[in-house]
């Protein structure tokens, strides 16, 4: 709850202002249209066009349309913000932020649980690493004094050797 409050706060128009110090229109700012409110909002800069409420094309149902792709019959009034209300528009999404976040960390215990249990179970190498003689074979790999890389293979001790 402490969230959606801060998060409030934190979108308010009034406290944007008074943080930024300067002056924000209310036209230049658009509310979040991909909602689907069916609300009417009045815009002086449309005309004649008919004002069409908010509702998005991806809540009507898949049959029944001329356009089954776009769910749109023909001849039928396109809204002015077709691309925020259109079915290729931003998902429409009905999930709380309480239900989002213990999701996310369903997936996150699920996921560490399974890496736990490999890291539990992961069997060691049955083979013993390969060493060479003579200093890892420097000198037949052309290592010289000044080397800043060593030019050689794996230097190991064998019991065999001594």
């Amino acid at each position: 709850m402490a969230f959606r409050a801060a998060t409030q706060r934190a979108l308010n128009m009034r406290h944007m202002m008074n943080v930024t110090r300067q002056p924000i229109t209310l036209s230049s700012v658009r509310p979040q249209s991909t909602l689907n409110t069916g609300e009417i909002v009045e815009d002086p800069q449309i005309g004649n066009y008919p004002n069409l409420p908010r509702f998005s094309t991806q809540t009507r149902g898949p049959y029944g349309w001329d356009d089954p792709q776009d769910k749109r019959n023909f001849g039928e009034t396109v809204h002015e913000e077709d691309e925020l209300y259109g079915v290729w528009a931003p998902d429409l999404h009905h999930y709380s932020p309480v239900k989002a976040a213990s999701q996310l960390a369903l997936f996150a215990a699920v996921f560490a649980s399974f890496a736990g249990i490999v890291y539990k179970f992961y069997p060691e190498r049955p083979v013993v690493q390969r060493t060479y003689p003579y200093n890892g074979l420097s000198e037949e790999f052309g290592e010289r004094e000044g080397d800043i890389r060593r030019r050689a293979a794996r230097v190991g001790t064998h019991e065999d050797e001594e």
